[in-house]
């Protein structure tokens, strides 16, 4: 038996991947006793594969656990929730079995009786999908310029059948959309967990929303770009837009770049002013028309 803390002082989306490499953990050596510390604990909330430890037991063995495997994710084609696996591995010396490559979110019993948010706020007791359409301050390369448009097609189609739901943090720029239900700012990250348990699906950059959806197992448009390696970032259910191959600067791999839109090496001018060419090559319909295939392929009901 061993005692394991595993530590990670990263995103949200960062910590809910790192789900995965705790459950092959878990699963591969059950005699183990495994806690975390990280600075979104609402993740782990409800995880049964976590006991609480004391920092200060001299039986307890702390370990960062990160990705390093990114800088060789172009070539070598090995997944995020692969990446932190083998972190594992290597810091704690150990070979795990492989089960999967989905991350991990726990939703209580209670938490499943709970009226949703978007009832609470709203009225609305029909289906919806999660949508978000900002960025955080620094990041402005990570951010599609035609929210609004997808938002209008969306309403023309289901016709106030299924509504958008439009989320984010407080703190970032979430440009307001018409023609949704706004809940910018309105939700804690648990609140967040369970607003998108409750949804048909979610619309998204890459982002926290991305491996959620894939926790969840449910629908999910990611709207990418060739920011990343389709590889590294895209689950098997859902439908990743991504340009990689289409770009001179991301014709392989991901170009990788974040930050400033200055920092992008291949802009184009467009009503919505420069934009990076990888999403200017995303057109609205195409993401639409991504959503009205779950429907239509039946594996969601309207």
């Amino acid at each position: 038996m061993r005692k394991v803390i595993l530590s990670n002082g990263q995103s949200p989306g960062d910590l809910l991947v790192m789900t995965r490499a705790i459950k092959e953990l878990n699963e591969t050596f059950p005699d183990y006793m495994i806690d975390v510390r990280t600075p979104c604990p609402q993740i782990f909330e409800n995880n049964p594969r976590l006991i609480s430890l004391k920092n200060d037991d001299p039986e307890v063995e702390k370990f960062n656990i990160e990705y390093p495997e990114i800088h060789n994710s172009g070539w070598s084609g090995i997944h995020f929730t692969e990446a932190f696996i083998r972190d594992v591995e290597n810091k704690l010396n150990v070979k795990l079995q492989r089960s999967g490559m989905l991350p991990e979110i726990w939703i209580s019993d209670l938490e499943k009786t709970w009226i949703n948010q978007v009832e609470t706020e709203f009225g609305w007791v029909g289906p919806f999908w999660v949508i978000n359409a900002g960025m955080k301050q620094d990041n402005e390369l990570k951010n599609y310029h035609r929210w609004q448009e997808v938002a209008n097609l969306f309403n023309e189609y289901f016709k106030d059948k299924v509504k958008l739901v439009q989320v984010g943090e407080k703190l970032h720029i979430h440009p307001e959309l018409k023609g949704v239900l706004n809940l910018v700012g309105k939700t804690d990250l648990r609140q967040l967990i369970r607003l998108v348990y409750h949804a048909h699906g979610t619309v998204t950059p890459i982002s926290f929303l991305t491996h959620l959806s894939a926790a969840f197992e449910q629908p999910a448009v990611i709207v990418a770009g060739a920011k990343e390696s389709r590889r590294w970032e895209c689950y098997q259910n859902q439908f990743y837009l991504a340009t990689n191959g289409c770009v001179n600067c991301g014709i392989y791999d991901g170009c990788w770049l974040g930050g400033k839109l200055k920092n992008c090496k291949d802009l184009v001018s467009t009503d919505k002013g420069m934009v990076p060419r990888c999403f200017e090559l995303i057109k609205p319909y195409q993401i639409i028309k991504a959503i009205k295939d779950y429907y239509e392929g039946g594996a969601l009901p309207l």
